[in-house]
């Protein structure tokens, strides 16, 4: 009984000291391990096109209503395998983005035939540096250059639930915010795109940090004579697990406003999508 009172007391202990102290988190691939990325998306999107009568009396004549409501589903999956420690403290990375998804799609609760999208499993061939840094070297058997591996490489760390953790412990209760811009020229005409997200750490149990997460999203498009405009937020949580240096679980709904005009259009609606993701480690 002593025995155990001591052993229970000395986790307290520990975890109250990691508390008071803050943790160190990093976002970072172990060697010789199996990385399963399973994430699932749903979305509704509801808008009243009553103002447009011409286009309102066209889908009418297809049997759609107004208000229209569109709802959507997809799942997409990611694997990720580190080889062995070599002499340099550097290993291999080989990731395999699975084939494109089935998406589902309904309006106003009428299935739409979505053909399947044809595309094969993609995969990335990297390794991590002696700093943890993660390096592409190709992809599908193509050796990329510098130019080429910037872009994949946003796309690969992004896909990847990559987070940039502040290069000092953090303490229960503390938070930090990454701002992410996206900007794309169009033809002189282009999208910028900014997503605010602030991790707050709410607790730490065992080899568990749990942290929420809340999001603030705008976007302004102006293509072609339409502009659209995008603006959200949205809360979430997310369970890190901190011995693998990775996250356990993610989830989050954003809620948006979004705003189409053009001579022709002039079109509101809201939005509501909610992005579930699972990480399992081997």
């Amino acid at each position: 009984m002593k025995k155990y009172l001591f052993v229970s007391l000395l986790i307290l202990s520990v975890s109250f000291a990691r508390a008071q102290d803050g943790v160190m988190f990093k976002i970072k691939f172990l060697p010789s391990h199996t990385y399963l990325i399973a994430t699932n998306v749903s979305g509704v999107v509801t808008t009243d096109l009553s103002a447009n009568k011409d286009l309102a009396e066209k889908l009418a004549t297809k049997g759609i209503t107004q208000p229209l409501v569109a709802s959507a589903q997809f799942d997409n999956k990611t694997t990720a395998t580190t080889g062995a420690l070599s002499a340099d403290n550097s290993f291999p990375v080989t990731m395999v983005k699975g084939a494109m998804p089935n998406i589902t799609v309904a309006i106003n609760g009428k299935p739409i035939p979505i053909p399947a999208p044809k595309g094969a499993e993609i995969k990335f061939y990297g390794h991590v540096d002696a700093d943890g840094k993660l390096n592409l070297d190709s992809v599908g058997g193509k050796k990329l250059d510098d130019s080429a591996a910037a872009p994949i490489k946003k796309m690969v760390n992004s896909m990847m639930g990559a987070i940039n953790f502040p290069e000092h412990p953090i303490k229960v209760g503390e938070s930090f915010t990454q701002t992410v811009p996206f900007n794309l020229p169009m033809a002189n005409k282009g999208m910028a795109m900014s997503i605010k997200v602030t991790y707050k750490l709410t607790s730490i149990s065992g080899d568990s940090a749990y942290f929420d997460i809340a999001q603030v999203l705008d976007m302004q498009l102006d293509l072609k004579g339409v502009n659209v405009s995008l603006t959200g937020n949205g809360s979430g949580k997310m369970v890190y697990n901190i011995k693998n240096n990775y996250p356990t679980s993610s989830n989050g709904d954003i809620k948006m406003f979004i705003t189409v005009k053009s001579d022709k259009i002039n079109a509101v609606a809201t939005a509501k999508i909610s992005t579930n993701t699972n990480y399992q480690i081997n």
